[in-house]
């Protein structure tokens, strides 16, 4: 069976001490930064987008589809009694 490697990317060798942050890195948010601004309303916005199309478009076309294929099944039933 193959060896464990934690956080290891395939062909690169597994991190000594997975739990610990990288070297020369605190593993601290301050450290890094927040995302601009800029990113966080292109995230939002895409979110909404996103919503909106599956929710509230594509939710009735797929119930428009299957109550058709119910009355076709209806219809096909009724024809075969």
């Amino acid at each position: 069976m193959s060896e464990h490697r934690p956080y290891g990317a395939p062909g690169e060798p597994p991190l000594r001490h997975p739990f610990r942050p990288p070297p020369g890195g605190r593993g601290d948010l301050r450290e890094k930064g927040w995302a601009p601004p800029g990113r966080f309303l292109l995230w939002w916005f895409l979110l909404l987008l996103g919503d909106l199309v599956f929710y509230v478009l594509l939710t009735p076309v797929w119930l428009g589809l299957r109550a058709a294929a119910w009355a076709a099944e209806l219809r096909a039933r009724a024809r075969r009694a």
